[in-house]
């Protein structure tokens, strides 16, 4: 999109230019405005190179399979008073911010990448078997997953681990018996309303299995937050009560204990934090190209260019 833009300015000051060096203009303009004319044509071709060049990659070559497991009980649908906070979203929400960032890095990786979802309450259950279409996966992430689809209610973080094992033990049968890289991302707020689960005794088969861990913690943690409840107009009426508690407080403990004290192993990310997609994407492997449009050089061109177009302009002005 930037670069449409930025093609569509250019053809318009191209066209502004000849049209006025044909009608007017002496030798020493024409040569000045030849060479910006030069300068921004370099600038137009770096931004396309550039956008061209702007994927990620995998340090290693080595087929990589990360199974998700989400907390989707009606604690993942709260957030802070709309009045105070309106962008900020539920916490599902700014989980999704997260995940959804990390399959696009996946994907223009160009990697063998496949993705396994599970979604837990009181239980663990499967939403999404082995798959390496990520596109699809994402649309998954973003538009299947609500807080409250699942028909049990409750938090069972250990059952959740309890149900990642089968997905790593039913790989495709193309990855049994070759080396990957094995990853589990768990999603919650660290809130364990039951406890049937073990939450230590799958940590441990999972590590065994070589799975290593992200724990992607949700929730503020300095701000209130509640299931909001709002009228046919939208307008916030308060948060709902459910089973005399109107505010739900994130479990930390939880969630740094599923990450562990290694950081080879395991790592514990705040869905809130401004680096969790860095974080996360550095522990999987992840890397920017040096030539991204987020980058400083392509910030820098596109400056130039804008600015060269305004001086020719300006020059025939």
């Amino acid at each position: 999109m930037i670069l449409a833009g930025v093609i569509t300015v250019v053809f318009l000051v191209i066209v502004y230019w000849a049209r006025h060096w044909i009608v007017s203009g002496g030798k020493s303009s024409r040569q000045v405005s030849i060479a910006m004319f030069v300068l921004l044509t370099i600038s137009l071709l770096v931004i396309a190179y550039i956008e061209q060049m702007d994927r990620s990659f995998m340090l290693e070559d080595t087929p990589v399979l990360v199974a998700m497991t989400t907390d989707l009980s009606l604690s993942m649908g709260a957030a802070p008073d709309p009045r105070e906070h309106g962008d900020i979203g539920t916490r599902l929400q700014r989980a999704q911010k997260i995940l959804l960032p990390i399959m696009n890095a996946l994907d223009s990786s160009g990697a063998n990448v496949m993705v396994g979802i599970t979604g837990f309450t009181a239980k663990s259950e499967m939403i999404m078997g082995w798959d390496g279409n990520l596109p699809q996966i994402r649309e998954v992430i973003e538009y299947s997953m609500a807080p409250g689809i699942l028909t049990q209610p409750g938090s069972d973080i250990g059952a959740a681990l309890q149900g990642v094992l089968p997905l790593f033990e039913n790989l495709p049968e193309e990855y049994q018996e070759q080396e990957t890289r094995k990853y589990l991302i768990v999603i919650s707020d660290g809130e364990r309303t039951l406890e049937r689960g073990e939450i230590e005794t799958a940590l441990e088969e999972l590590r065994t299995n070589n799975v290593k861990i992200i724990s992607l913690q949700v929730g503020l943690l300095d701000t209130p937050e509640g299931i909001p409840v709002f009228d046919d107009a939208g307008t916030f009426l308060g948060f709902q009560d459910i089973g005399g508690q109107i505010y739900t407080i994130p479990n930390t403990e939880t969630m740094e204990l599923i990450a562990g004290d290694d950081t080879d192993t395991g790592i514990y990310v705040r869905a809130e934090s401004i680096n969790a997609v860095e974080d996360i994407s550095d522990f999987l492997g992840i890397r920017m190209s040096a030539l991204s449009t987020s980058g400083p050089m392509y910030t820098t061109v596109v400056s130039v260019l804008w600015f060269l177009s305004f001086a020719i302009l300006l020059w025939f002005v």
